[in-house]
């Protein structure tokens, strides 16, 4: 399971050291068991012609995961002959492996190298589209009704920029829901209680219990820290400055400077006492990771992601909610699928991806591989399921769509994206700003400033180092002398035009 969670979606991942007591918010992909490596997928194996010796367009589509699988050849000599009959083209994949995609995608876009779809996120997106490299979609999408069947109709608005869709997002665990992890023995024996915290007010007694009963700090962090709190808090927007946001909860639609608010500034008050009272390890404020069996932890995904979680732990682990699940435009961003501007072949590509989206047959062939080599159908609980009989496919299944349609593994009597992912999708404390792009052009200096500020001081406030309170009030000060004010009054102006014209 925990493999599969790994590549199935990156915001399980987004946590997973903190549950597996390693540290802090890391937007990076945890271990999935294939330690990504050099094979950079399109190195070995040049994208394909636009069409081959069939005849058939060849849409070349760009993912990230540990490089190609082994067994791409014969995946793909099955995966065409069922494109064939649905929709007429072949696909070529080129799966990029994590260490290098960040250079190597910036090098696809940036010298036009020839692709159809290639994966992205929020945090590349709307460059890439103010640069030219993404095709409009937005005419195209009527000839391709599915899409919009089965993606939310706000999931599609948060795509849009100046009005016009660049990329489809993958409806998946798209809403941001945080739990506290709790290693299972010790939670058990000296806080029983445990399921039902959810709040960081909640968490002190449970942590106090948990350090009286092992002698242990039951809470180790890295220099991360607990981001969990501001962004469950405030919707950042993605401006690239994480100390201003707008609040999911108050309706106000007022930017604002999110750590000196009491709904966070308090919360980390909280933490500040647990790291005197020895709850959470010392060095966490310089650790780059930390190391060692912890009592809980943090961690983005949902329920049945605890398997995975525990493994990274070596424990078997238990969770509860921390307050409700969130969605904005960066979390309904996760993952998207783009098509070059410079396609041979758009609405050929677009439609691929309609079948992605639609398609439970071919949604299961990318994301568990070869049918009979990685896995098999079995019936299980009463329904099919998929059976993996071996860990050798190496794409990352979040990068490639929906996820709510594909058929469930058999390790489990829940079925996660039907009884849970799609219910905290659909129950997620919506953000005012979905949708919402903003131009940094007058304040681009001012934000780089301030970032860098920020960077100085996050460790010791999200690990609760020193006075809080002063440090956040310091950091503050600098950001402000470096320009915060001037970027928060044109997000606001921005902010309240997309409003009134939404």
């Amino acid at each position: 399971m925990k493999k599969f969670l790994a590549l199935f979606l990156a915001s399980v991942m987004t946590l997973a050291l903190l549950a597996g007591c390693g540290g802090g918010n890391n937007d990076a992909p945890a271990d999935d068991g294939n330690t990504p490596d050099t094979n950079q997928g399109d190195t070995n194996n040049p994208p394909a012609p636009v069409t081959d010796d069939s005849g058939y367009p060849v849409i070349t589509w760009y993912q990230v995961g540990s490089g190609q699988p082994a067994n791409i050849d014969s995946w793909t000599e099955k995966a065409n002959a069922y494109l064939e009959e649905k929709i007429g083209v072949h696909i070529n994949i080129q799966c990029v492996s994590w260490g290098p995609w960040g250079d190597r995608r910036s090098v696809i876009v940036q010298t036009n190298e020839p692709y159809d779809i290639m994966f992205t996120d929020a945090s590349t997106y709307a460059n890439d589209v103010k640069m030219g490299a993404f095709a409009d979609l937005t005419d195209l999408l009527a000839q391709c009704p599915g899409i919009e069947e089965a993606i939310p109709a706000d999931f599609i608005d948060a795509a849009k920029i100046d009005g016009r869709i660049y990329g489809i997002p993958a409806y998946k665990d798209s809403a941001a829901q945080q739990f506290f992890v709790w290693t299972k023995e010790q939670v058990e024996a000296y806080y029983p209680d445990w399921a039902n915290i959810h709040t960081i007010e909640d968490a002190t007694a449970a942590l106090q219990a948990l350090k009286d009963g092992t002698g242990e700090a039951p809470l180790l962090l890295n220099k991360d820290g607990i981001s969990a709190i501001p962004e469950n808090c405030y919707d950042g927007m993605g401006i690239g400055l994480a100390a201003l946001g707008i609040s999911y909860r108050d309706g106000s639609n007022k930017v604002v400077s999110v750590y000196e608010q009491p709904d966070v500034l308090d919360q980390f008050k909280i933490v500040q006492q647990w790291m005197e009272s020895g709850l959470i390890n010392s060095d966490a404020a310089t650790a780059n990771e930390a190391t060692g069996m912890c009592g809980v932890g943090f961690a983005q995904g949902w329920p049945a992601a605890a398997k995975g979680w525990g493994d990274g732990r070596g424990a078997e682990v238990v969770v509860s909610t921390y307050r409700e699940p969130v969605l904005s435009t960066q979390t309904a961003l996760g993952s998207m699928a783009c098509i070059s501007a410079s396609s041979a072949h758009p609405l050929e590509a677009l439609k691929l991806i309609e079948l992605v989206n639609t398609d439970t047959t071919f949604r299961d062939m990318l994301a568990y591989g070869e049918e009979g080599v990685n896995f098999e159908y079995v019936e299980a609980f009463g329904e099919q399921r998929v059976h993996k009989i071996n860990t050798d496919w190496t794409l990352a299944a979040y990068t490639q769509g929906k996820t709510i349609h594909m058929t469930a593994e058999d390790t489990s009597e829940v079925n996660p994206y039907v009884d849970e992912i799609l219910v905290q999708n659909e129950n997620a404390v919506r953000s005012p700003a979905m949708g919402f792009s903003f131009d940094n052009t007058n304040v681009a200096d001012q934000i780089a400033a301030c970032q860098a500020i920020f960077n100085e001081y996050k460790g010791i406030i999200h690990t609760g180092t020193g006075d809080v309170e002063a440090n956040v009030a310091a950091m503050m000060a600098a950001m402000r002398d470096s320009g915060f004010d001037e970027i928060v009054a044109e997000v606001q102006v921005q902010l309240d035009e997309y409003l009134a014209n939404k």
